[in-house]
């Protein structure tokens, strides 16, 4: 059975920490932890712990360290995804599949088809998700999330950074299908990767060629049309394996 995790600022090599209010709540409450039990705690920075629980109270919960190594489990800032999330649960799932996957950075998109804008009034939301998947997943180092921006806000082209959108054959315009495209990446292995990630409506010619405009080039999925949670977590396994140059 895998070890409870919890998030804690400021995570030291050895000593005593106190969990953050809500994490022993969590603890103490909700999985019911008891003096001895041993937890891993994480900072959000790639730093994890091995501790045992020393004390269990109406204060709070704290915890020994026993073990420290930095581990952060992702791609080292070098997997990006910009994504027209969906919305309801559906936002949800995709926040955790990027975040099992390994992705650094998670920019939502204001696309012309998009049905979600992420503000300073509910990107907090997708911070918690991106908590909530990494304590299950056993990541350390959190995936940085941001406000939604349009594709001509992207800081785009940037060097060592290659940059892939996701859409079907546009007549007139160069397509890579996966196997072109795995090819092309796995020859020349890429410092950075960016994949852009539309609405279920698919991004507009004009978005596109916008983006081929800055550099990006174009990935088709095959036959299928995949709904946004299966085409970024397609598009995270092809990055991690085209970034590992194997």
């Amino acid at each position: 059975m895998a070890r409870p995790r919890f998030l804690v600022p400021l995570l030291k090599p050895a000593g005593t920490i106190s969990l953050p209010e809500e994490e022993s709540h969590h603890a103490s409450r909700v999985l019911r932890c008891q003096t001895g039990d041993i937890v891993v705690l994480f900072d959000g920075e790639g730093n994890e712990a091995t501790a045992s629980i020393e004390a269990v109270s109406k204060r709070g919960v704290e915890a020994a360290i026993q073990t420290y190594d930095f581990a952060p489990r992702d791609h080292l800032g070098r997997l990006n995804f910009a994504v027209a999330v969906p919305k309801g649960d559906r936002q949800k799932s995709t926040v955790e599949k990027l975040v099992e996957l390994g992705v650094d950075s998670l920019t939502p998109l204001a696309t012309t088809r998009g049905v979600a804008v992420v503000d300073e009034s509910n990107v907090d939301r997708l911070a918690r998700y991106t908590i909530e998947a990494c304590k299950q997943c056993g990541r350390n180092r959190l995936m940085t999330v941001g406000t939604s921006l349009m594709l001509s806000q992207l800081n785009l082209p940037q060097p060592h950074l290659q940059t892939w959108i996701l859409h079907p054959d546009l007549p007139g315009s160069e397509c890579y299908s996966i196997r072109e495209a795995c090819h092309l990446e796995m020859t020349y292995p890429p410092q950075q990767l960016l994949f852009l990630v539309g609405p279920e409506g698919g991004f507009t010619d004009d978005e596109v060629t916008l983006a081929v405009s800055l550099g990006a080039k174009i990935l088709t999925l095959g036959d299928r049309i995949q709904r946004v949670e299966t085409a970024v977590s397609t598009a995270a396994v092809l990055g991690s394996l085209w970034l590992s140059g194997s």
